[in-house]
């Protein structure tokens, strides 16, 4: 890793604040921002392809935060839903996390490090419910984000194409990846059977909403691809690459 990785607690959470390379060449750029569900590991373990497309200018330089969950089943949940398996509680505190995520970890996180105002600069991302909750964000939370990088989403939950069919950006500049793999899902006798069905339709209907048309907004799949983490971080520096283009690419256009 050739940036920094710093960790903080925010009251009983952990918080992972990475910095690119160039972050303390000087002290006056300001940097775009992701907040990272799950902690760390969607950035970290994607991080030596991340720097390497940092340094070739493929994409921007961001700083990621990653933030630790106590409940995801609860957290990454827009609402309350039955769930599928023993253990499980889809608790529907979504609401409740992203207000923490925009009242109490983006200005800790401003305090400390050079992050830009353009809010459109601002991305979440997440894999599974954290992709979930990441896209709960787009609607919610518009004055806060204008990236948005979506691994293998949980769009089989309850009600949630509904959902995004009845939402509307009102945000004027967006940039929005979606992963799936298309083995997800299969041979299950529950919601999870719908997740690359939902996944697609839900990019269609995404597709005639985003402001600026399809060229702001793309679907990658892989015909292998199953449900981990393996696939959400072979895919995620890809994610950066569409969400935050870098001077080369920029350039090339």
């Amino acid at each position: 890793m050739r940036g920094k990785l710093a960790k903080y607690q925010l009251g009983n959470r952990s918080i992972y604040v990475y910095t690119p390379p160039s972050y303390d060449e000087n002290d006056t750029d300001l940097y775009p921002a992701v907040i990272v569900q799950d902690g760390s590991y969607l950035f970290v373990d994607s991080m030596e392809e991340l720097e390497a497309d940092f340094a070739s200018g493929i994409t921007q330089e961001v700083l990621f935060i990653g933030i630790q969950p106590h409940r995801r089943d609860c957290e990454y949940t827009p609402w309350k839903a039955e769930p599928l398996q023993e253990g499980e509680v889809f608790g529907g505190e979504g609401d409740r996390y992203l207000d923490f995520v925009t009242e109490k970890v983006i200005p800790f996180v401003r305090e400390r490090y050079r992050i830009t105002e353009d809010t459109s600069q601002i991305g979440i991302t997440g894999g599974s419910l954290g992709a979930l909750i990441s896209l709960y964000a787009a609607f919610q939370k518009p004055d806060y984000f204008g990236r948005f990088i979506m691994m293998s989403a949980s769009l089989w939950f309850e009600n949630f194409v509904s959902y995004v069919e009845s939402s509307t950006f009102t945000q004027n500049d967006v940039r929005l990846y979606m992963y799936v793999g298309e083995t997800e899902g299969v041979g299950r006798d529950n919601l999870q059977q719908y997740m690359v069905p939902n996944t697609k339709k839900v990019y269609r209907i995404l597709t005639d909403k985003i402001p600026g048309g399809a060229d702001q907004i793309m679907l990658e799949t892989d015909p292998e691809g199953v449900h981990s983490h393996q696939y959400f971080n072979k895919y995620f520096p890809r994610g950066m690459r569409f969400a935050y283009p870098g001077p080369s690419v920029i350039q090339r256009a």
